[in-house]
């Protein structure tokens, strides 16, 4: 313990510091005959007790008492007054500003070493619950570390998992898609190449009927047959038709297929470094694709995007951002059941820093109350089963952490959303 004494009589600061030092307890004393300097040893020696004359010269032991009860800092120090002063008037006022005890002078050895002995205690108590209330504080910041790093790993298991589920139910749906689409692909162009043969041959025939002269040919029952028939089954309407029939299956066999394509890429799992160049309009109509059949009946997307941005990123990452970002957009307004169609533009710029990808609904917009929660992971105002939490949390994760960028938002109750997405610029790769 260390110890303070103040007292203008160096005959009493010598008897005192001769007790202290019997004391095993004490270990270092220190002796004040000036009460002005008081306060500077209190604050930079770590005085653990203090025994201070009540009266002095110039600054009594009143006023110092008073000044250090004032120090909120201090308020665990045991103050013994040490006084020969014996008026209960005296008494009261020093307990009133916050004395711990006294020691009347002269001096019993017998009573200083029992009230030194209880101050010391009452001292040591203090510390030990000091320290312990530190120690629980230390254990709680380390707990809410510990908790903070769990809910993380939660988050991104579950994430890993929902993408590597959602991967592997896609991939193998793409899979058995595929295979049947190839052989429909391959038999597209054998039938597209019949078709234009017979085509070919049935124009042949009808010119050839068309031509002969029905007064003089002997073939004129045959003709004439032959035509009418043709006339009948309208076959130059059938034939007319039958080609942008085919062609149009054609195209819907290749819209299937790049839609397959899109998935497997988005579905595909990949390592967070793995980066690359990609123009953002590609991207964007891969994403388009892809979720479309959730978009088309609620919402009409329009698109501003300048074909020349090239995102430096990885691509099934920002893929899957962009499609949680305009499902959610979607359903959104779904939710208002309105007879007409949503709105939903996409508008991208950039500059020397970032790009920007503007994604603006005009839907309900977000209550005040939920607008610092969106990206919370398992925040939701879905109901039960029908949302995760996730989507946002994922998003924030994906730009933010793994890509150095930016996701923000504005919104305006009745009028709508707008998200920002905002990524740093594709490096220059300098030749030499």
């Amino acid at each position: 313990m260390k110890i303070l004494v103040v007292d203008d009589s160096l005959l009493y600061l010598s008897m005192v510091n001769k007790y202290l030092n019997e004391m095993p307890s004490v270990s270092e004393v220190f002796l004040c005959s000036n009460p002005n300097e008081v306060m500077d040893i209190v604050e930079n020696k770590s005085i653990d007790i203090i025994i201070m004359d009540v009266i002095m010269p110039g600054i009594s032991g009143f006023d110092l008492l008073e000044s250090l009860r004032a120090e909120k800092c201090y308020d665990d120090i045991p103050i013994i007054m040490f006084t020969s002063l014996n008026d209960p008037e005296s008494y009261k006022k020093c307990y009133e500003l916050g004395a711990t005890d006294f020691i009347s002078k002269p001096i019993n050895i017998l009573e200083f070493h029992a009230r030194l002995k209880v101050a010391i205690q009452s001292k040591t108590s203090s510390n030990d619950y000091k320290r312990l209330i530190e120690i629980t504080r230390q254990q709680n910041f380390n707990l809410m570390e510990i908790n903070s790093k769990l809910t993380d790993a939660q988050f991104h298991l579950i994430q890993s998992e929902k993408m590597a589920a959602i991967g592997s139910l896609v991939a193998g749906i793409a899979h058995e898609i595929n295979n049947p689409m190839g052989f429909i692909s391959s038999n597209f162009e054998i039938l597209q190449k019949y078709f234009s043969r017979l085509f070919e041959y049935l124009n042949y025939i009808h010119e050839i009927y068309s031509n002969v002269d029905l007064e003089e040919s002997p073939f004129y029952p045959l003709a004439k047959e032959v035509l009418a028939q043709h006339k009948k089954l309208k076959i130059d309407v059938v034939l007319n038709e039958l080609e942008g029939v085919i062609n149009d299956s054609q195209s819907g066999v290749q819209r299937v297929t790049a839609i397959i394509q899109s998935l497997r890429v988005f579905a595909r799992s990949v390592q967070d470094d793995e980066k690359d160049t990609y123009s953002l309009i590609d991207i964007m109509d891969q994403v388009n694709l892809i979720s479309n059949n959730e978009i088309k009946y609620v919402a009409e997307i329009k698109m501003n995007i300048p074909d020349d941005i090239i995102l430096f990123c990885n691509k099934v990452q920002i893929g899957q951002v962009f499609i949680n970002l305009l499902v959610n957009a979607a359903q959104a307004i779904k939710e208002q059941q309105r007879n007409e169609l949503g709105s939903i533009t996409i508008i991208a710029e950039h500059n020397e820093e970032f790009i920007a990808v503007h994604f603006i609904d005009d839907g309900p917009g977000i209550p005040d109350e939920n607008r610092l929660k969106i990206f919370d992971p398992f925040f939701t105002t879905k109901e039960v089963g029908q949302g995760t939490g996730l989507g946002l949390s994922i998003s924030y994760d994906i730009i933010v952490n793994k890509h150095g960028g930016s996701i923000d938002m504005n919104t305006e109750i009745g009028k709508g959303t707008e998200f920002i997405v905002k990524l740093p610029v594709a490096p220059i790769v300098r030749e030499g």
